[in-house]
């Protein structure tokens, strides 16, 4: 069994905010850039709240939530024609 520490908050910031900035600038709409970090902060929020919120249950061991839900929003964001 292999343990992995959860990323801060600070750091998912920071690679999430720097993944879709990058994406941003690229496209025509760079002005949108600049929202990036609103973005992720508030998605990051959000994220933290699920994992404190919705704990997984005997009955509902199933719903644990983990870097990758974060990461497929993130993915669903990139995947959009702006």
């Amino acid at each position: 069994m292999i343990w992995i520490p959860q990323l801060s908050e600070q750091s998912m910031r920071l690679i999430f905010t720097s993944i879709l900035r990058g994406f941003l600038e690229l496209k025509e709409e760079g002005d949108l850039a600049i929202h990036a970090e609103d973005i992720i902060k508030s998605g990051v929020q959000i994220y933290m709240s699920a994992i404190s919120d919705f704990l997984p249950t005997p009955t509902k061991c199933h719903y644990t939530f983990n870097l990758r839900d974060m990461s497929k929003v993130i993915q669903g964001m990139l995947m959009s024609d702006l």
